[in-house]
């Protein structure tokens, strides 16, 4: 896999937010076109094939894979992520923190919510797994890369601000769960707080 470190340490936060939605189209239009062609053998290769003529979908020799910030063209980043040495990063206390909340709500999801308030609750969790994945992002990336990680951190405090509004709409359909749900809300908003201060951090730096 190559790196993709191409000139990209002086991007700003709006060249770094472009290039995040189209990486985001690009997985959209790629799991929108998987279900069609799944069980046919060379799957990708139609896919991709497909996108060229989406020129805006298609990765450039220099744009091939969005989130590798690696030297390396090894499949070592979960490895070196969760040896420990990621906990001395700046925010690494943050993604912790996700982890627990995350917990709690799918405890509270898995026993206590049905029907329609079960598939609310997974967009919740889902929320919750992509804030978890930005900060693995975020303490991932070359610390000259500020452009990327303020882009990053402003796409978790919008997360994180839909989420609140999830639980605090969960509140509303099943008050009997009130006490365990506020306290959530409580934890996420300390959360905001400190990736706050985190983005002014990094705008200041």
């Amino acid at each position: 896999m190559a790196s993709n470190r191409h000139n990209r340490n002086d991007w700003n936060e709006f060249r770094w937010e472009h290039e995040i939605r189209l990486d985001e189209k690009r997985i959209k239009c790629y799991f929108q076109e998987l279900p069609c062609c799944i069980d046919l053998p060379g799957e990708e290769d139609y896919i991709m094939k497909k996108m060229s003529g989406m020129p805006d979908l298609v990765p450039s020799q220099n744009q091939d894979i969005f989130f590798y910030f690696s030297d390396d063209d090894d499949d070592d980043d979960e490895d070196d992520f969760f040896s420990g040495e990621w906990r001395h990063k700046k925010g690494a206390e943050l993604y912790d923190q996700i982890i627990i909340i995350s917990k709690q709500w799918n405890s509270i999801l898995a026993s206590s919510l049905t029907g329609e308030e079960f598939k609310k609750g997974m967009a919740a969790t889902c929320l919750l797994g992509k804030i978890a994945s930005r900060m693995i992002d975020i303490l991932n990336s070359d610390a000259k890369m500020q452009g990327l990680k303020i882009s990053l951190l402003k796409r978790v405090l919008s997360e994180l601000n839909s989420l609140i509004g999830i639980i605090r709409a969960t509140i509303q359909t099943r008050r009997v769960l009130e006490p365990q749900l506020y306290e959530i809300i409580e934890q996420l908003q300390g959360i905001r707080e400190k990736f706050i201060d985190l983005l002014q951090e990094l705008r200041g730096s």
